[in-house]
This record gives C-alpha cells, sequence and structure tokens, in this order.
C-alpha cells in the first residue's frame, strides 16, 4: 500500500526567500518561448485594445490572437534580429583593419606568412592525398610550421583584442547614433511579404491599419522586446552569484547589461532597475494570458487550436484582400507564431 506524501510547506526565512527568488525572477508562462515574446505580444495587444476591431474580424474576435502573434512576430524580427545583423556586418568591417592598425606590421607580415604557409601545406597535402594516405615528411613539416604560425598569429590578436573591441563599440555607438532601436516608422512593414498579415490588412482595411500601426507607435516607443533577453538570463546570472563570487547579483546583472547593450542600442539608459523590470515583466504576462484565454480559449495550450485558428486568420484575410493572392502553405503559415509547449 502505497500512503501519499504530504505537501511541502515552505515556513520561515525558506518562504520569504521563495517570495523574493519569485518576485525578482517571474517563470516564464507556458505557452511563450522567451520573454521577449511575452513583452512584444503585450505591447501589440494594449494596441489591439485600444483600437475597435477591424470589419473584417468583427465578428470574429478569436482571430484577435493570432492577429497579434502574427504582428509581434514580425515587429521582432526587424527588432531583435535585422538591426544586430547590420550591426554585426558594420562591426565586421571594421574589426580585421582595427587588428592591422593596433598591431602594426608586424602583425600584418605575421599574418602574411601565416596565409602563406596555410596555402603550402593543403596544397602539399592535396598532392599527396591521391598517390598516398600517410603524410610525407615534407607535409608533416609544413603542418608543423603552420600550426606554430597560427598559434603565434592567435596570441598577437588576443594581446590586440581590447583595443580592437573599443573600436567595435564605437561603431556601434555611431551605428545607433542614426537609429532609435524603439521606433516603428511609418513604412516598418513596407518590405513584407505580400501575403504577410500587415500587407494584407494594410490593404483591407487601410484607415484603420493607419490608425492601428500610430498605436503600435506609441505602445513600442516606451519599451523595448529585447529587455526580455534579461528576463531569460536573470537564471542563470542568478547562479553566477555565490558566497565566493566578487561582484553581487546587481554588480552581475549590470555587467551584463553594459556587455549586451551594444547590442540593442540601450546606451540612454545606465543600469537596469532589474527588480522594477521583472516586477513589470510578471504583471503584462499576467494580462496578456488573462486577455488571450478570454478571447481565444486553449490558444497557449493547444497546438491544434493554435494552428486552426492561425489558418482562419489567413483564410478571412484572403478572401477580404482586393488582391489576388494565395495564402501560403500551412507550414510557413504557422512559421510565424512562435507559441509553443515549454
Amino acid at each position: 500500500m502505497v500512503f501519499p506524501m504530504p505537501a511541502r510547506t515552505v515556513t520561515g526565512k525558506n518562504r520569504l526567500l521563495w517570495y523574493i527568488t519569485a518576485l525578482l525572477q517571474p517563470k516564464l508562462p507556458r505557452g511563450f518561448n522567451s520573454w521577449t515574446q511575452v513583452l512584444a505580444d503585450w505591447a501589440v495587444s494594449r494596441a489591439w485594445l485600444a483600437s475597435k476591431p477591424p470589419p473584417c474580424l468583427k465578428d470574429h474576435p478569436e482571430l484577435a490572437a493570432p492577429f497579434i502573434t502574427e504582428i509581434s512576430a514580425a515587429i521582432r524580427q526587424r527588432q531583435l534580429h535585422r538591426w544586430v545583423g547590420r550591426l554585426d556586418f558594420a562591426q565586421q568591417q571594421v574589426t580585421e583593419p582595427a587588428f592591422d592598425m593596433a598591431g602594426g606590421s608586424a602583425y600584418q607580415a605575421l599574418r602574411a606568412e601565416m596565409e602563406s604557409a596555410q596555402q603550402a601545406y593543403f596544397s602539399a597535402q592535396r598532392a599527396q592525398r591521391s598517390s598516398c594516405s600517410v603524410e610525407s615528411d615534407t607535409v608533416v613539416t609544413l603542418r608543423s610550421r603552420m600550426e606554430q604560425l597560427q598559434l603565434a598569429f592567435d596570441k598577437t590578436r588576443r594581446r590586440h583584442e581590447s583595443d580592437v573591441e573599443k573600436i567595435r563599440r564605437e561603431t556601434a555607438k555611431v551605428f545607433w547614433a542614426t537609429r532609435n532601436p524603439c521606433v516603428i516608422t511609418d513604412t516598418y512593414f513596407a518590405d513584407e511579404p505580400i501575403h504577410a498579415t500587415t500587407a494584407r490588412m494594410a490593404r483591407v482595411h487601410p484607415p484603420w491599419w493607419g490608425a492601428f500601426h500610430r498605436r503600435l507607435q506609441q505602445s513600442f516607443a516606451r519599451g523595448h522586446p529585447a529587455e526580455g533577453y534579461l528576463h531569460d538570463a536573470l537564471p542563470g546570472l542568478r547562479r553566477q552569484v555565490t558566497k565566493r563570487s566578487k561582484l553581487k547579483l546587481e554588480g552581475t546583472v549590470a555587467l551584463w547589461w553594459e556587455t549586451n547593450q551594444q547590442r540593442w542600442g540601450w546606451y540612454a539608459q545606465k543600469e537596469p532597475h532589474y527588480r522594477v523590470l521583472s516586477q513589470r515583466a510578471d504583471e503584462k504576462a499576467k494580462e496578456l494570458i488573462d486577455w488571450v484565454d478570454s478571447t481565444a480559449p486553449c490558444y497557449l495550450s493547444d497546438q491544434t487550436v493554435r494552428v486552426s485558428l492561425h489558418a482562419a486568420l489567413t483564410e478571412r484575410l484572403r478572401e477580404a484582400d482586393p488582391w489576388s493572392v494565395p495564402a501560403p502553405d500551412g507550414r510557413s503559415m504557422f512559421a510565424w507564431s512562435e507559441h509553443g509547449l515549454n
């Protein structure tokens, strides 16, 4: 006979510690893959609630959930990925010239010698491979020479990494000086595919979409989905803080923020008030979940419901679209939604 185990109770100091940890480290809600998705979906839902439903969706209130998900995904694609990709390209363009400047002629000569040794080794290896599977003494000597030069080259680069990193940071500042990461411009969705939800809605109801677009601009001007990366990283940052660590949690978070700020152009904010941000994120998640559950029950928990609602939204917009644009297949349509069990 198996006796049920009594439920574990949290009392005293442990209960206080559990409460503080839960408050400062909100748990990612079920149905979302990241906190960036939660924050972006919440911001889009605020714009939706401030607007009247578009005529084509007026009789289908449950389609608001997939509509918000797809608009949120389109915004995150730009704010979290597209700009970062362009920043990476800009920084890559200055990286090697920065090493050349920091290392001078000695670094450039070492790199040329290493590249020459690499070419000599691979040429000899290819020539020998066709006749013999065992490396000859010549090939072994060339490989040893190449590896020695590679080690010397890597050591030289490590010596100049701090100088190069300064230039990369300056490049990031120049990059973000002409771009506000929180701004959704008037042409923000201009390059969307013609079958995308944003493009269809702009054709089906231009006045409504224009007003909704302005509300999106207002909603996202007060925050950025990338704040969610901090909430995703908090559990790992908390584990880094031990009794032997020199930095407390505040210092660890501040270091993480400083290391990542150039990636999303957060220079205006010195340090994150992570306690406040965590509390607000938890409140936003509760508001979002309550709204989704009341609007489209089971959307967050049942994949069948989720897929069917996205398909219904696509078909409804296709029918209302004045252009004859075929709908994408189900897999590409559902790719917009990052909702899933976790």
